[in-house]
């Protein structure tokens, strides 16, 4: 028997003794006073003792302000065997316990397991809080128990503390999982003071921000004394305290001795097949869950690490995964493939929440489905970089679908640079992206090969907002590309005289330029366009390069920027706009619209029937109608969003996709197929960028890479199936996170149906 339990069994027996006090027990096979302990609590008063024999207990308990002792038999025997044999199982019906109505600190919680709660709501938000335990202005002692496998939807999946002093003495506390503070959440001046002789365990816990320890601002520093920590030199992924604008605060020391984890600083792999208990170092032994696989790598900023997710539907009820992600700086997370590599949020939560990480990652090859948000998180995605400068986030191959309705946008990403990549949005019932003007000089948002279709269209009770938002915040300037983008028969219902834009939405100090973009067929219900500058859009600029707006209810254009000091000016060139300078509704005199060059109002000629609507048939006059005059730093893609060459014919043409002539004609130039497969690079050496020549004798899935000295893939030029024939492919000098590599030799390699055909060396110079 330990002492501590002696001593405290001392106590009770003194107390009992000299206040006359009662021992209620409680055992299921009906020889106590009772077979609940909820009974057992009713029928106390100050200073009781509720003493639980063995047995797996249905409950969720309420202490209802009473200062009373609830333990199992370890209290008596300080047999730990009691503590597992000693179960209060909340049953996914609430917090398992509730103690937070005004009891003192001669209130006890002993040798129990706690687990299977799913918190419980103490306020009308209806967010749920505490899944095994809710500690409200309270200063209980909790002592020997395990607090596993519990789950909160907001905070504090093991332990939430409001307005509360509490003691923590021989807790473990291990695999609980919340919106927020996995492990314990505190808030509210609570103050939690952890014995430093009988140490707790914290370990295995997850959450979408402080997957073990979240403490508010509003909370005192914290000492906390464990045994068992999930890792030595645990960053704010595990153990979280900033101020309301993602400052670190510092304040929660950690005294520990031993670490469940030594973090991997490799790349990890996991299947829906997969184990925890393997390595997860290659495909052939995956991790189960990507929660463990974010816990155990390594965040480095020179050694970037990738999480490869195999094919497969990744929900909870499939294979445990928790969601949202609690994403990692540094740390990618990669799909085999966008169309196979799932992310089921089941209409739960988010997919993913990084508010405090250091960013400077990629996610690629995924689909998103089912997710949903409140008012403070996005549907699919939240990231933001607070405070932090010239942090990046690249988004490459996802597809968001399906999506009901529910409170939040898609994409919310706020003061970071993004790079969105051959990007699907189709069938949703919400705003597609929001982006925040940055806290330093300038932020950059590039867009390439966007698909936009059919969203927010069976909800108009709900109402809905535009489905791309930029700037809002105020001084410093966001400049958006937007390349090879459709965004089409999206709608947007809102109440009845407010004006609306069913596709973009620009507020202050904004510079978009759109290129070759087809915008058609949105609708919104009353004055406004499918682009508009807001009230608020003063200082920005639009520039319309190569692209058709047509067919959009009520209009294309909405100019309503309210600052005559600061106005707005849009620039249209080679592009088609339905209704002509004429169609664009300027609200303001000091607002600028510069009708430029080569502009059209025609019908675009769509091909309605074809397996691309918004492609252009042949007597379409937005063929060779385009211009490559563009400004620095735009540079056109090499394929349309259909995949066929960006340029065919005498130049480009308007739209996001580029007419490839009459399949059913025989052209006089035809194709010469090469009869050697080879690559060839020029200038060599170069700077900024060099053009590949490709030279395909035979067909098939064609993977063209650009490699450095050690051997370490630094871009994927080309990665899918290809005809024979001779191709050429711009490489601008830049890696797969949009990043200027090196100066130094680089190699040029071509696969070809797996097979290595050829390598080529070639220098960059800076």
């Amino acid at each position: 028997m330990k002492l501590k339990s002696i001593l405290l069994l001392f106590v009770i027996v003194s107390v009992c003794s000299l206040l006359n006090s009662v021992i209620y027990h409680i055992n299921q096979d009906g020889t106590g006073n009772f077979t609940t302990i909820q009974e057992g609590i009713n029928a106390s008063t100050n200073s009781d003792t509720i003493l639980v024999y063995p047995g797996t207990y249905y409950e969720n308990i309420n202490y209802n302000g009473k200062n009373i002792t609830v333990a199992s038999l370890y209290i008596t025997t300080g047999n730990e065997e009691y503590i597992n044999q000693t179960i209060i199982d909340g049953n996914q019906n609430g917090s398992c316990v509730r103690i937070m109505s005004g009891e003192d600190s001669t209130t006890v919680l002993c040798g129990f397991t706690i687990t299977n709660g799913s918190g419980s709501t103490y306020s009308t938000s209806g967010y749920l809080y505490g899944g095994g335990l809710l500690l409200m202005n309270t200063q209980a002692n909790i002592s020997n128990c395990e607090i596993r496998n519990n789950y909160a939807s907001r905070r504090g999946g093991g332990i939430f503390c409001r307005l509360s002093q509490i003691s923590l003495s021989g807790v473990s506390i291990i695999n609980n999982y919340a919106g927020g503070g996995g492990g314990i959440y505190s808030r509210e001046d609570s103050e939690i003071d952890f014995d430093q002789t009988e140490l707790c365990n914290i370990y295995l816990n997850y959450a979408a921000k402080g997957c073990e320890i979240l403490k508010a601002y509003s909370s005192p520093p914290m000492e906390v004394y464990v045994d068992t920590f999930t890792v030595f030199e645990p960053d704010g992924y595990f153990i979280h305290s900033t101020t309301t604008t993602g400052v670190p605060l510092n304040d929660i020391t950690l005294f520990m001795q031993n670490a469940k984890l030594e973090p991997i600083n490799n790349d990890l792999y996991v299947s829906t097949i997969g184990d925890n208990n393997n390595c997860g170092l290659s495909p052939d032994e995956p991790l189960a869950t990507i929660n463990y696989a974010l816990s155990l790598v390594k965040s480095d900023s020179l050694h970037p690490n990738t999480i490869h997710i195999a094919d497969g539907i990744y929900s909870g009820s499939e294979n445990n995964q928790y969601f949202p992600l609690n994403m990692r700086g540094y740390v990618s997370i990669i799909g085999e493939s966008m169309e196979n590599t799932i992310f089921d949020a089941e209409n739960f939560s988010p997919h993913i929440y990084d508010l405090y990480s250091k960013l400077d990652y990629s996610i690629k090859n995924l689909t998103f489905v089912n997710g949903n948000g409140d008012n403070y998180t996005s549907c699919c995605m939240t990231i933001s970089a607070n405070q932090q400068q010239e942090k990046f986030v690249n988004l490459e191959n996802i597809q968001l679908t399906n999506f009901p309705y529910s409170i939040g946008r898609l994409l919310e990403i706020f003061y970071v640079d993004l790079y969105l990549e051959n990007f699907i949005s189709q069938s949703n019932y919400h705003t597609l992206l929001r982006t925040l003007n940055s806290y330093r000089p300038e932020q950059e948002v590039i867009i390439e090969n966007a698909y936009i279709h059919n969203n927010s269209q069976y909800s108009p009770q709900a109402g809905s907002q535009s489905q791309m938002e930029f700037g809002q915040l105020g001084t410093n300037t966001m400049n958006v590309i937007i390349i090879n983008m459709e965004m089409t028969e999206n709608q947007y219902y809102s109440s009845a005289g407010s004006e609306t834009s069913s596709g973009i939405e620009i507020m202050d100090n904004v510079n978009l330029n759109l290129v070759n973009c087809t915008i058609g067929n949105n609708s919104s219900p009353n004055n406004g366009g499918v682009i508009r500058i807001g009230p608020g859009g003063q200082n920005s600029v639009i520039n319309i390069y190569n692209s058709i707006l047509y067919g959009d209810l009520p209009g294309e254009i909405y100019i309503d920027n309210e600052f005559s000091s600061n106005p707005s000016t849009v620039n249209i060139q080679n592009s088609l706009i339905a209704g002509g300078y004429e169609g664009i509704e300027n609200v303001y005199s000091w607002n600028i619209v510069n009708w430029m060059e080569d502009n059209l109002d025609e019908d675009p000629c769509w091909d309605v029937n074809g397996d691309y609507p918004y492609m252009l048939t042949e007597n379409s006059p937005c063929i060779n109608a385009g211009t490559l005059d563009l400004p620095t730093g735009i540079e056109l893609p090499e394929f349309d969003l259909a995949g066929n060459p960006r340029i065919y014919g005498e130049t480009i043409d308007m739209g996001a996709y580029e007419y490839q002539g009459d399949p059913q004609s025989n052209d006089e130039n035809e194709i010469i197929i090469p009869e050697i497969t080879q690559i060839s690079n020029y200038p060599n050496p170069f700077n900024p960028s060099t053009t590949i020549k490709l030279d395909l004798a035979e067909s098939g899935r064609v993977e063209l890479a650009i490699y450095n000295i050690k051997g370490q893939k630094v871009k994927t030029l080309m990665d899918a199936y290809s005809s024979k024939g001779h191709f050429e492919i711009i490489w601008r000098g830049i890696d797969d996170n949009k990043r200027s590599v090196a100066s130094g030799q680089y190699f040029i390699k071509l696969k070809v149906n797996g097979e290595e055909k050829t390598v080529r060396k070639c220098v960059l110079l800076k």
